[in-house]
């Protein structure tokens, strides 16, 4: 008798969509279900050995308790937060997310959001609008000095892309590392206190974890120079976002450039939505056409591992996640 093929459940959210076609390439290799429907999903994973998660904002606590069975969740993104709950860290599930692909993207994001603000190009686009001939100076990025809040995959790209256009990147850890064949030096998280006050721009591209929730409070905004500018690319709960709001206000922040928000969506009433310092957009910093096929094919990748027994590409470090 043939030997039964292995399963994988494949949840997507209905207001992001299904993944691509090209999912059903999976088939030759497992039974591929495909679902939206959260106790269709648990039915099915009874006898499912993995769980990929199209949507990475869908939390794997749904499911919960999870199958003995089950020995793989694949995250169709960077973020692991909903994933690495304390019975997955206990587990021996293995978890991998989709690296090697979103950060690029995410690093020009980066750069075109710090254009856009050194540049003035939403006055400058509301003066064609008004149809009035405004000749004004912006700002340089050359000389310009960012405090890069997490030197992971992301921090990489964003330090090399900024190095290019004349910006002086100062990467910070959690913990101070020298000669890193990268940054050079990377500085502790303790040093921000003598880091903050002379940053032009201070960028999150940090996971969330306990030890980072809320890294930007208010004791934090007090440090940094008066005016500078905050771009958060990493997770919303990185930003005590009232304290953020008050910093606005006073003028202690000049700018914000938030694409990942406590809440999201961002709820309609929030003040960001009306605030002329903040630039608001809906967490798709690492979205670009093509992406989607691209990650289906880092996951059928590594799915022909997971079924000839192989090890698995993009493992995160689960304990590393959750402190």
């Amino acid at each position: 008798m043939p030997v039964p093929k292995k399963k994988v459940v494949v949840v997507y959210a209905d207001d992001t969509g299904a993944p691509p076609p090209s999912l059903r390439e999976g088939d030759k290799l497992a039974t591929i279900c495909i679902t939206s429907d959260t106790e269709y999903t648990k039915k099915e994973l009874q006898d499912a050995g993995a769980i990929f998660l199209w949507d990475n904002s869908i939390p794997i606590s749904l499911f919960e308790p999870l199958p003995k069975e089950l020995e793989w969740i694949h995250v169709g993104g960077l973020g692991v937060n909903g994933v690495v709950t304390p019975d997955v860290v206990m587990s021996d599930i293995v978890v991998t997310n989709t690296r090697g692909i979103l950060e690029h993207p995410i690093a020009e994001y980066v750069l075109g959001l710090m254009l856009m603000i050194a540049k003035d190009f939403r006055k400058t686009i509301e003066f064609q609008r008004l149809q009035e001939w405004n000749r004004r100076q912006t700002a340089s990025l050359r000389g310009h000095t960012v405090v890069l809040i997490g030197p992971g995959g992301i921090g990489r790209e964003v330090f090399t892309l900024l190095q290019l256009n004349g910006v002086k990147v100062v990467p910070v850890g959690r913990r101070a590392v020298q000669n890193d064949p990268i940054f050079g030096t990377v500085h502790s998280i303790e040093e921000l206190k003598d880091l903050l006050p002379v940053a032009d721009t201070v960028v999150l591209s940090l996971p969330l974890t306990t030890e980072t929730s809320r890294i930007m409070d208010e004791s934090r905004f007090s440090q940094m120079k008066r005016g500078a500018c905050l771009i958060n690319i990493g997770r919303g709960g990185l930003v005590d976002e009232s304290a953020l709001i008050k910093a606005l206000e006073s003028g202690q922040v000049g700018n914000a450039a938030l694409d990942v928000f406590t809440t999201e969506p961002l709820p309609k009433d929030h003040p960001f939505w009306c605030m002329d310092q903040v630039f608001v957009s809906p967490h798709i910093s690492a979205d670009f056409y093509g992406c989607e096929d691209l990650t289906v094919t880092s996951f059928l990748e590594n799915l022909e591992r997971w079924v000839n027994g192989r090890p698995l590409e993009n493992v995160v470090d689960k304990a590393a996640r959750t402190s």
